[in-house]
């Protein structure tokens, strides 16, 4: 008999119980599975913190950009402590990472020239 196993990538935290209920099997791994769909996702990774005038700043929408054409890759929100990872990128490509203020007091941040490791 053939065994047909139905698998989740999602961007976000899975709701396991809906998802076992519709078929899914929950396999937990020790680390995530990286999934290199086309050139621009790797094993790297870009990472860094959000602050307002120097003070750690939470909640904060961040993407990235692959600066050679301007391609969205991901978009993710500062945690409590203010860090953000984005993960699954090429190792070295270049990118551009722009920082949203949440209550809109702010121009949006931007550094440029930002190299997956």
């Amino acid at each position: 008999m053939l065994k047909v196993f139905r698998i989740f990538f999602g961007g976000y935290e899975p709701n396991h119980t809906k998802l076992q209920a519709i078929g899914y099997v929950v396999a937990m791994t020790p680390k995530p599975i990286i999934t290199v769909l086309n050139t621009n996702q790797g094993l790297g990774q870009i990472k860094g913190f959000t602050q307002k005038k120097g003070v750690i700043y939470p909640g904060v929408e961040v993407s990235a950009f692959k600066r050679s054409d301007k391609t969205h890759l991901w978009t993710v929100r500062s945690k409590q402590d203010g860090s953000y990872a984005f993960r699954n990128i090429a190792a070295g490509l270049e990118c551009f990472v722009v920082g949203f203020d949440p209550e809109q007091n702010y121009n949006a941040v931007i550094s440029d020239k930002v190299v997956a490791k």
